[in-house]
Formats: structure tokens, sequence, C-alpha cells
């Protein structure tokens, strides 16, 4: 398996990130009551239009989706329409420990009112996690980060969080093409999945 670098230059037309969650629903035959268990293994997914292009530019599109081999080969990818917190938060802040399930975690050296607004991305321990609701740093720079997805994995204390672009590893889902007409490339969706590691 091999990383391969996503084509420089390149940004798409459309970008979803979706939250796959592993769940498993049991309902009663009798009474039709519903019992729903989390197994804590979320998923992140993404979805993609990269733009129409001329057939010189498409090459590189080309070359990338046939080097991801199908699901052989990862990409790290980021959430392109939020590269960095819409929040103030910046510098080098380290992640407490936290353990696995957690629905929050505690960030240090924030900065002193730094803030994070829900929806912000931050990575941590090869996890990508998104901010739940608006939070605040206090005076010493400690933040609690309610986050959407719940820990994978539990966190050693001092790991550092990476908010500028994070990115984890992800397959290529499905099966696009670079179609060709005269004089230029028609756009291409495609459709990716997290690598859980």
């Amino acid at each position: 398996m091999t990383t391969i670098t996503f084509p420089t230059g390149v940004a798409p037309d459309t970008f979803a990130l979706r939250l796959s969650a592993t769940q498993r629903v049991n309902a009663s035959p009798f009474g039709g009551s519903e019992q729903v268990v989390d197994l804590l293994n979320d998923r992140w997914m993404i979805s993609m239009t990269l733009p129409k292009r001329t057939r010189a530019q498409a090459a590189a599109i080309e070359a990338f989706i046939n080097a991801m081999r199908g699901m052989t080969n990862t990409v790290n990818l980021y959430h392109f329409g939020r590269k960095t917190p819409r929040g103030t938060m910046v510098g080098s802040p380290t992640c407490n420990a936290a353990s696995q399930g957690a629905a929050s975690v505690t960030l240090a050296s924030a900065g002193a009112g730094a803030t994070l607004l829900a929806g912000d991305m931050i990575g941590v321990s090869s996890m990508l996690l998104q901010v739940a609701s608006d939070c605040t740093a206090n005076g010493s720079g400690v933040i609690v980060v309610p986050i959407v997805n719940r820990l994978r994995a539990a966190i050693a204390g001092g790991s550092a969080v990476t908010w500028d672009r994070p990115s984890v590893p992800f397959r290529l889902m499905s099966t696009p093409g670079v179609m060709h007409v005269p004089g230029y490339a028609e756009s291409v969706a495609m459709d990716f999945a997290e690598v859980i590691v």
C-alpha cells in the first residue's frame, strides 16, 4: 500500500464530508421499542467533483486515479471547504490524555481565549475530529472541545494537534474515469472512505 499525492493545484468544484457511524439497531418484535448500540468505529466519507479541465490538465487527474489502483493505495485528504478552523485557535496546541469512546477532548497550549467553532476540523493521533459546538479556551489556554465523532482509540497525553489542513488516509471507493471530449475533459466525480488505522 502506497500513499499517493493528490494532484497539485487541483481543487474540487463540489465537496461533501459526512460521518458514517457504525451502529446496530435492534427492535422488539412485540412492542416495537428500539435499542441502538454505538460501536465507536466512526468513519469519514468524502464525495467530490473535480472541474472540467483542458486535456493537458486532465492528464494529472487521470494519472492520480490510476495510481490509486482501485482501493489498494491511499491518499491523505482533508476538509476542502474548511482547511483551517473558523475559530481563532492557532499555534502548537497539544491534547491531554483521552479514552476510547470519549465525546470530547481537552487541548492545552491553545492560547487564552482561543476559540474553535462548530464544524471546525482538528487532527489528533491519526484521527480527524469535528468540533460539535463552539468552545473557548480559559485564561490558561485550556479548551474542552466537544466532538461529533467519538474517539476510535485512546489518545496519549501531549499528542500534537493539527489545525491547518488536518488530514488522514482515504481509499478511493468509486471507479471514476476521465471522459475526454473534443477540446477538454469532463468533470470527474470521486468517492473516498477513511482508512481505519
